[in-house]
Formats: structure tokens, C-alpha cells, sequence
């Protein structure tokens, strides 16, 4: 699973500089996260499924339609679950605020343990509204007219040359995997 967040950073570093008029990221920030969580319901006809983390919170998803195995799961199985985010930003001046996506699946052959890798990707381009350079903070509004805050890291040196009216590329990598597991590796935390 470590593959996921590299892979999750490469493709957002790579979206964010593959093309030659777009400038390389500034910062890229990534979050991880691993846990087991427990399948609470499974609903096969709208193949939604509800899944219970360590700390007792909720989070329903849908399976996507090229999962195969979805008949040999059941309310209670385990799951090793890994969680990763990652951004990139890139300054540039000029273009309009404009959005593209991207999903990538990969899931278990028929008949084998049953889990799977869902990588989002989405580009954002954004034109700031505002910048707090005591706090470095921006706010940038997308397509959409929704305005978000960033604070841009002490690393990032074009924080300086950021005004209102610029535009900002985001590339937002979201990656999760899913493997079922055995009732042994939930009580030993290693496989048998």
C-alpha cells in the first residue's frame, strides 16, 4: 500500500507540471492515514456500502460498478484501509477559473480477497480574491464561485508576488484502498 502514496504524490506533482505553459508545483502536502474499519451494512442493489472506523464513526461509500466480489462480503468483515491526500499548488498569472477530474480504479480478479484502490484526481484552477501576507493566507475562488482559504507554506517564495486577480493551480490526489483481512490479522495485526 506504500505504492499509493507514492503513486498519489507523483500523479498529483506530474498533472500539476505536465504541461509545458504550467509551471512546476510550489508545495506539494500530503496526509495519511491507516486503520481498520468494519463493514456495517451492505446494500447490493445500490451497492452502497457502510463501513465503522476505530473511533466508532460512520462513512458510506459506492462501490464501483467493476467490483467483482461483492457478493462475498458481509456486515462485519474487516477491512485494512489507507487513506491518502494529496496537494499540489502552483502560482501562475493569467487564465480563468476552470476544473477537470479523473478516477482511476483498480479492484480484485473475480473469486480473490476482496478490496481495491480508488485514485481521484482533480484539477483546480482558481483565481485569488484576497491575500493575508501577515498570516499567508489566500482565498481563491474556482469555477464553481466557491471560495476556499489556504495557508501557503514559508517554503513557497512566489507568496510574495501572489495579488488579487492571479490565478493559483490546485491538483487534489485522493487515493484509497481497501483489503479485506483475516479475523487472525485484526488480533495479531500481522498475517498468518
Amino acid at each position: 500500500m506504500k505504492r499509493i502514496l507514492l503513486g498519489a504524490v507523483f500523479t498529483c506533482v506530474a498533472a500539476i507540471s505536465s504541461a509545458a505553459d504550467k509551471p512546476a508545483p510550489k508545495a506539494v502536502a500530503v496526509t495519511e492515514t491507516e486503520s481498520v474499519v468494519e463493514l456495517v451494512s451492505i446494500d447490493r442493489k445500490t451497492r452502497t456500502a457502510t463501513v465503522r472506523g476505530p473511533s466508532g464513526a460512520t462513512f458510506s461509500f459506492v462501490v464501483p460498478p467493476e467490483a467483482q466480489n461483492l457478493d462475498r462480503v458481509k456486515p462485519g468483515d474487516k477491512f485494512k484501509a489507507r487513506y491518502t491526500e494529496a496537494v499540489a499548488l502552483a502560482f501562475h498569472k493569467g487564465g480563468k477559473a476552470s476544473a477537470s477530474s479523473e478516477q482511476k480504479v483498480k479492484l480484485a480478479p473475480k473469486g480473490g480477497t476482496p478490496g481495491g484502490r480508488i485514485v481521484s484526481t482533480k484539477q483546480i484552477t482558481a483565481v485569488i480574491t484576497s491575500v493575508d501576507k501577515d498570516k499567508r493566507i489566500i482565498a481563491v475562488q474556482g469555477p464553481q464561485k466557491n471560495e476556499r482559504l489556504f495557508r501557503v507554506a514559508d517554503e513557497v517564495k512566489s507568496f510574495d508576488d501572489m495579488a488579487v486577480g492571479d490565478t493559483i493551480q490546485l491538483t487534489y490526489v485522493e487515493a484509497v484502498a481497501l483489503r479485506m483481512i483475516s479475523e487472525t490479522e485484526t488480533t495479531s495485526g500481522t498475517k498468518k
